[in-house]
């Protein structure tokens, strides 16, 4: 099936809908349950919500929000909006009141579907300011006997649309022939590192394109099944979950929580498994300090057998020779740890992993390739409709984000900054031609803000061109390398580099909480508060320890001097992180003024 052969969004999903019938589609479980979805079922759900929203006098090109965690009700909406002809506009389920209200207001969406009492409880305190005239709750417990004329259930909301669909048969029909290739689909709201959020607007026609382009580098069926559980909100989980499974009609299974990941990931097998750093580095810290913990024949075993893997995939990676000693060894490796490991982890059936929407150090890529998962990396923004680059399987190059897809155009400026342009670059920013002009120049090239470099044709990504730090002696470093390094040590979850014009660099350090506590634990480390914790001289001690290992493996230059344990966890709401974890640098250094000033008293 060919995207060119449709005009839409949920045109595609329609033709898929036909196609695969009564196959599965959707798992998702509840309550220790595991329940299905078919592609039938999925189809039917998406065109009552498309009817509900006409018989609501949703106007063509409309906003429509969504503030939900994961579940199906989120695609039955998603994908309705769009066959309604109107745009989704997705809403982090972590967002404080005062950033939800920023976004219904910019959107100016008149309705918004939410998931339970506890989003309801932040729409209905900022709701005052917005235009909101309607808001449908997916899920009514807790809710019995609640009254609001702006609030419907949503079985209530969908009741109209029957209606409709009975006096008027061709109603969504008409709707999803009206919808034209350059209209917008969704508006993705940028995680604002800097500044408000921003929405970017991406057509039907750039997502068709990019879905179509991205799957065919390392390709996927309907027999293959990923697992969704990364915010609807962003791009990256909308080209796994949604955008990939209309094209090829693979299943999707829904976890029950950020928590249960692991748990689930055990009982799926996904053949195709896409993720973050921050988690592909949790498993690997939490297997590392498992084995730790082990009888000392199981850990020494477990330490050779993934010292030959690494043998093996340097090797292999590299293009080298495997001499006959190494490859029998990495077999009984493989037969005896390796692969009783994958099983145990989930990734037994994994052909498919994929690292992205954030940089990762190549010691992460290494480690899950000695363990046999084909880990590549990738990358990509919202504004590229989310992605630019990516490894193939069969041959990747780690350190790099892969070649560019075929048919994008991918160039550095002078600067360094990676342009683009093709069919997959954004419509512009939504209410701002002002930033979108700034952003896609006259001749149609993208300018990422981030800095790059070739390695052959494959594309390495150095930092984002605002991060580069400049040293005192007039010395460029890239600090996303060095956090990278950083992160990879299983007791800390997260590092800024600080240095701007200063002699040397500085490291603010956020502790892994789970994995130091355990730590602590073991090593009778009194503590009573997280920030007790940072404060104590062992674990001080440890985190030092931790940076010393990575200091050996980078330039003087390079190499951080003094280190300041934070003494609280981040959180979006107070503009530590973004809804996606991303550090927000600038707002750490002004809330950690004082630490940092310290550190260079002398």
């Amino acid at each position: 099936m060919s995207a060119a052969a449709v005009s839409s969004v949920p045109a595609l999903f329609a033709q898929q809908v036909e196609q695969q019938g009564d196959r599965l589609a959707i798992r998702f479980k509840e309550y220790g349950v595991w329940h299905r979805v078919s592609w039938r079922q999925y189809g039917e759900a998406v065109r009552k919500v498309a009817a509900a929203l006409l018989a609501f006098g949703l106007r063509p090109q409309e906003n429509v929000a969504v503030l939900a965690e994961n579940r199906p009700e989120w695609l039955y909406c998603h994908i309705g909006i769009q066959m309604a002809r109107g745009v989704t506009v997705g809403i982090y389920p972590t967002s404080a009141p005062e950033q939800i209200k920023y976004l219904l207001q910019h959107s100016e969406a008149r309705l918004v579907f939410v998931e339970n009492a506890e989003q309801l409880d932040k729409i209905l305190a900022v709701a005052g300011g917005t235009q909101l005239e309607r808001v449908v709750v997916w899920d009514a417990k807790g809710l019995w006997g609640f009254a609001d004329e702006r609030v419907s259930f949503f079985d209530a909301f969908l009741k109209p649309g029957l209606a409709l669909a009975a006096s008027r048969p061709q109603a969504v029909e008409q709707a999803l022939g009206a919808i034209k290739p350059e209209d917008t689909a969704m508006i993705i709201y940028t995680s604002g590192t800097t500044g408000p959020p921003k929405g970017a607007m991406l057509s039907h026609r750039s997502i068709l394109w990019v879905t179509e382009a991205f799957l065919s580098i390392n390709t996927v069926n309907a027999d293959d099944e990923v697992v969704s559980y990364l915010p609807f909100a962003h791009i990256y989980e909308n080209l796994i979950s949604v955008f990939g499974a209309q094209r090829t009609g693979y299943v999707v299974n829904f976890v029950e929580s950020l928590d249960t990941l692991f748990e689930n990931l055990r009982e799926v097998s996904p053949t195709y498994f896409a993720s973050v750093p921050r988690i592909w580095e949790k498993l690997a810290s939490v297997v590392e300090l498992r084995m730790a913990d082990s009888t000392w024949l199981k850990r020494h075993l477990y330490r050779t057998a993934v010292a030959i893997g690494r043998r093996h995939a340097r090797a292999r990676l590299a293009d080298e020779p495997i001499g006959a000693g190494l490859a029998v060894a990495y077999w009984v490796a493989q037969w005896a740890v390796l692969a009783p490991l994958k099983r145990r982890l989930g990734f037994d059936r994994t052909r498919i992993a994929v690292c992205g929407a954030a940089p990762a150090s190549p010691e992460l890529f290494e480690y899950y390739h000695a363990l046999g998962i084909p880990l590549i990396e990738g990358y990509g923004q919202t504004e590229s409709t989310g992605v630019i680059s990516v490894n193939r399987v069969e041959r990747p190059r780690v350190g790099t984000v892969g070649q560019a897809i075929p048919g994008m155009e991918v160039r550095i400026a002078d600067d360094g900054e990676i342009l683009t342009r093709g069919p997959h670059v954004f419509k512009g920013y939504f209410k701002d031609p002002e930033l979108t002009a700034q952003t896609i120049d006259p001749e149609g090239w993208l300018h990422t803000g981030d800095v790059g470099a070739w390695d052959g044709d494959y594309l390495r990504i150095l930092d984002r061109k605002k991060d580069i730090i400049i040293t005192a002696g007039g010395k460029n470093i890239t600090p996303a390398y060095i956090e990278n390094k950083l992160k990879f040590s299983p007791y800390i979850q997260d590092a800024v580099v600080i240095g701007e014009r200063r002699k040397y660099l500085i490291a603010l350090i956020l502790i892994d909480e789970d994995n130091v506590i355990k730590f602590a634990q073991d090593h009778r480390v009194p503590f009573t508060t997280f920030q007790d914790l940072t404060q104590n001289p062992e674990i001080v001690r440890l985190i030092d320890d931790e940076v010393n290992k990575v200091n050996k493996t980078l330039s003087q230059v390079e190499s951080i001097k003094k280190v300041a344990l934070l003494p609280r966890r981040f959180y979006a709401e107070e503009g530590d992180v973004t809804p996606t974890m991303k550090v927000k640098r600038r707002s750490l250094e002004s809330r950690y003024a004082d630490q940092i000033k310290a550190l260079y008293a002398d």
